[in-house]
């Protein structure tokens, strides 16, 4: 069980590309508290904190708004959080965008950069190009007459895509690509009624004419099945999570959080250890017997408030102590278990 549980833990979140940056350092929750570990399993912060923010995919955490950790170099900085204040990340630098002084301000150095353009809030919505194998940023920005901007990752924040767009006027692709559900592009419908469908940056697409289309209802734009091909032929991968309509209407569009491994059967642990689908959750198989004394795991992937927030949990059965520990996410190392070695020692995760 100890070293099946290690293995599980490890990697349920599956193989991303060599070229993936992972998190050198993760919270853990603990005894009612957040820690923060690195990939060395060291304790570099002492579970102290009641509340956690993940910021831009496991690129920033925030501790009871105040607290801020680079999870890749470890750096910490003091944040004042305020009702007007978004996060944004550019350039692999946090900024705070403060929509009444309309500004960004690193917390880290200071650097400060005032906009031209009145803004109510700003985020980084990730994307991934499975030609290259590698993921992307745009900077989504709102304005105050409720347009969105997409913009490029750097200082100059130039637009990846031309002009303002209502917001009921683009959607998002997911699919299933290299074992993560992930966003590869936008699709906008344009005045003209036709729909153009971008790639991960924003550098190419291709248009879907109003003669692609099937039908149109007050509901949805439904595209005949050749436009199937034309996605398979842009993105470069077949896959069955290709939209087969523009939908007219807010109703069941909303993001209810990509659950990344949730629709792979059996994810491969190593050493002979796999996850088993079972409905909704896994079950922990292996060739060997599989047994723990004090140790119980849920066998829940639980998923709370954000999806960046995903975690599993185990229970000391004898004191019913629990720890918490964030999996399933391209940006955590499948082969490293980050958590003090101290608390999994106690929690019988490691011999």
């Amino acid at each position: 069980m100890k070293k099946a549980l290690i293995l599980f833990l490890i990697a349920i979140i599956g193989h991303s590309s060599s070229a993936q940056e992972y998190c050198k350092f993760l919270p853990y929750y603990y005894n009612n508290s957040y820690g923060l570990a690195n990939d060395k399993q060291e304790k570099i912060v002492e579970p102290k904190y009641k509340r956690l923010e993940i910021i831009n995919e496991f690129s920033f955490a925030l501790f009871d708004n105040v607290h801020c950790y680079n999870l890749s170099t470890g750096t910490y900085a003091k944040i004042n959080q305020s009702e007007n204040n978004s996060f944004v990340v550019i350039d692999k630098e946090l900024f705070i965008f403060n929509s009444k002084l309309n500004t960004l301000i690193s917390p880290f150095s200071n650097k400060k950069i005032s906009l031209k353009i009145k803004y109510k809030f700003m985020y980084n919505q990730n994307f991934y190009d499975y030609k290259s194998k590698k993921s992307y940023d745009l900077i989504f920005a709102s304005t105050i007459d409720n347009k969105k901007l997409f913009l490029k990752n750097n200082i100059a924040l130039l637009p990846a895509i031309t002009g303002k767009i209502n917001f009921e006027n683009y959607h998002l692709m997911s699919c299933t690509v290299d074992n993560f559900i992930r966003n590869i592009g936008i699709y906008i419908l344009n005045n003209d009624k036709s729909i153009t469908s971008y790639n991960y940056d924003g550098t190419q697409s291709f248009k879907i004419n109003t003669t692609d289309f099937e039908k149109t209802t007050e509901y949805a734009i439904e595209f005949k099945e050749s436009v199937h091909q034309k996605f398979v032929d842009f993105y470069g991968f077949e896959s069955e999570f290709y939209p087969e309509f523009f939908s007219l209407s807010d109703m069941g569009m909303t993001n209810s959080g990509r659950f990344f491994n949730r629709f792979i059967d059996n994810i491969q642990l190593g050493d002979n250890y796999f996850l088993k689908k079972n409905n909704s959750n896994y079950i922990l198989k292996g060739s060997k017997n599989i047994k723990s004394t004090d140790t119980e795991f849920d066998n829940i992937y639980h998923f709370y408030n954000s999806e960046t927030l995903h975690y599993i949990k185990f229970t000391k059965i004898s004191t019913q102590e629990e720890i918490q520990l964030f999996a399933n996410h391209p940006k955590i190392n499948p082969a490293i278990l980050m958590c003090p070695k101290d608390v999994l020692l106690k929690f019988e995760l490691l011999q």
